[in-house]
């Protein structure tokens, strides 16, 4: 089961702890799951990666890939 619009890696959980907010693991994933409500599309990256932009105030820059199989995937979080 996906809660929100994608699937949300590890990884990305990770990212958002190290380069956004130093939280428990599981505020950050909540926290992502509402990115994920709210964020907006701005480009494809490659044929199997798209970048996406957050909600406001931090517009953080997240990172969506899209396999052939199966849900797309919170890949991780940029600062910028």
């Amino acid at each position: 089961m996906i809660a929100g619009r994608w699937f949300i890696t590890p990884h990305a959980v990770r990212r958002y702890q190290q380069r956004v907010e130093r939280v428990p693991y599981h505020v950050a994933l909540a926290r992502l799951i509402d990115w994920s409500q709210d964020a907006s599309k701005v480009r494809d990256l490659d044929d199997e990666r798209e970048l996406w932009r957050g909600p406001k105030p931090q517009r953080r820059r997240l990172v969506v890939g899209r396999s052939r199989a199966g849900a797309p995937q919170l890949l991780t979080v940029w600062r910028y």
